[in-house]
């Protein structure tokens, strides 16, 4: 078998102004994806998706990069294919973070699903078949910065109710209002659900610092992104002073190389490396090991569409790691209307499909009608604004 042709679909979806939210990443303007596709002499094509948000084109210029390396190549050697690419392409043109990355990880995961797809199998018995046989338990993301104390916890109650165990809440712009909202959850649900938090790097090391304390008091799960990813030490300063919180972080770190920094100086708790985003299965592997290693927890980011979702679902469902899975539950129908057969959540947890490959069935008219035209996904939030 060899890949014939090597393509890409710009998709955007616009979201309703009034499920638009908002964090330390911005407000969120629409939902879009760069879909990979790879075709081979054989009819069997194989799927992938960077997760994002990244520039559309941008991407586009960057998957023709790689399609040197990749036509007329045989898509079971995934690993030279890999060096190829990141070695070739990627660390000496592109840098060794960041878009370059994230677009290998989108050919990366294609390569996988067009593997398992030719062998007839679901991609978690290439990755070692399923550990978390019952399912993936999910944690609700996310609560927003919009919504008042009583709101929230409303919110949350409803998840709750939905079957969630686990939710997690956007923190960041004004930390009292933030530590009330905490309060108001932590009151309306069951001292048997989990709450996260999220910062996405929005904090200053002080302000970090001095929000702990009361992230401990009222027993969050794990403190996500506090502050910048550059700034290992105040992460290390984080993991000395918290006594239960989890330091969390990863979404925005790219290969093991990112990860390798932050364990060998005691700065984190849970590895939230995205297969879509680090470097695909052939990278996050290497990642997930480390992590065992090192007595610490892979939980990975997944939020951009269903493709980067299930990906990452496959390998969490091959991996003995404690299973907290991130679903995305604002407005977003590249998770509910890309495939034809949504992934569903049952009593708080997730299942990855049987079928080959990835699992999923691409439902091309949605793609066709939805094409990106110069749109951007993410607005100037608070932090970004002049």
């Amino acid at each position: 078998m060899t890949i014939t042709e090597v393509k890409t679909h710009l998709i955007h979806v616009a979201i309703p102004e009034a499920s638009r939210v908002e964090s330390g990443a911005g407000l969120k303007l629409a939902r879009q994806m760069c879909l990979i596709e790879l075709k081979t002499d054989e009819g069997i094509s194989g799927y992938g998706s960077p997760s994002g948000p990244f520039d559309l084109p941008l991407l586009r210029r960057i998957v023709e990069l790689f399609t040197r390396h990749l036509l007329g190549a045989d898509p079971s050697h995934v690993a030279h294919l890999w060096h190829c690419i990141y070695h070739g392409e990627v660390s000496r043109n592109l840098g060794n973070r960041g878009i370059g990355v994230a677009a290998l990880s989108g050919v990366d995961v294609a390569l996988w699903d067009l593997r398992a797809r030719a062998l007839g199998v679901p991609l978690f018995e290439l990755l070692g078949g399923r550990y978390h046989t019952g399912g993936v338990r999910t944690y609700a993301s996310s609560i927003y910065w919009d919504l008042s104390p009583g709101q929230a916890a409303e919110e949350a109650l409803r998840y709750v109710e939905k079957g969630f165990t686990a939710i997690k809440l956007k923190v960041g712009k004004e930390p009292r209002q933030d530590i009330e909202r905490l309060k108001a959850i932590r009151k309306s649900v069951a001292s048997g659900v989990e709450v996260l938090v999220d910062a996405n790097q929005s904090l200053s090391r002080s302000e970090a610092l001095g929000l702990l304390p009361a992230l401990e008091d009222l027993g969050v799960y794990w403190f996500e992104e506090p502050i910048s990813v550059d700034d290992i030490e105040g992460h290390r300063m984080l993991c000395q002073a918290r006594r239960r919180v989890r330091i969390a972080t990863g979404e925005n770190l790219y290969t093991r190389y990112a990860f390798s920094d932050f364990i060998r100086q005691g700065a984190i708790d849970v590895l939230q490396a995205d297969v879509s985003r680090t470097g695909g299965f052939t990278e996050v592997r290497g990642i997930v090991e480390a992590a065992a290693v090192s007595h610490l927890d892979w939980n990975p980011h997944t939020f951009n569409d269903v493709l980067t979702t299930v990906a990452n679902l496959h390998l969490v469902a091959a991996s003995p790691h404690p299973a907290m899975f991130e679903w995305d539950v604002t407005h977003n129908e590249l998770m509910t209307k890309l495939i034809k057969q949504p992934l569903k959540v049952r009593n708080g947890q997730v299942a990855p499909p049987a079928d080959p490959g990835l699992g999923v069935e691409i439902d091309w008219d949605f793609v066709a009608s939805h094409p990106w035209s110069g749109e951007v996904s993410i607005g100037l939030g608070y932090g970004m604004r002049r």
